[in-house]
């Protein structure tokens, strides 16, 4: 929101962490609107301050018609299977 996308935070910790929180959730799969896919987040921007930011959002998330829900079954021996709706 504050910054231009591809644009790193200076200081260089922080651009790191930002390219690796970038990096793992597009490697989730998730996709746009949860489709499945390689690109879920468009990049991730830090910032800090002594302040609450409470007016900067966290998380956007958006529904329509591809909005899922999923059941998880564990069995007595612990195998998982996956079921989507």
């Amino acid at each position: 929101m504050l910054r231009p996308v591809g644009d790193r935070h200076p200081e260089k910790e922080i651009a790191a962490l930002e390219v690796e929180l970038l990096d793992s959730i597009n490697s989730l799969g998730f996709g746009a609107m949860g489709c499945g896919g390689k690109s879920a987040v468009m990049d991730v921007h830090i910032e800090y301050a002594l302040v609450h930011t409470g007016a900067l959002p966290v998380a956007v998330n958006i529904q329509c018609v591809i909005a899922r829900r999923g059941i998880a079954e564990i069995d007595g021996n612990g195998n998982v299977q996956f079921s989507m709706f």
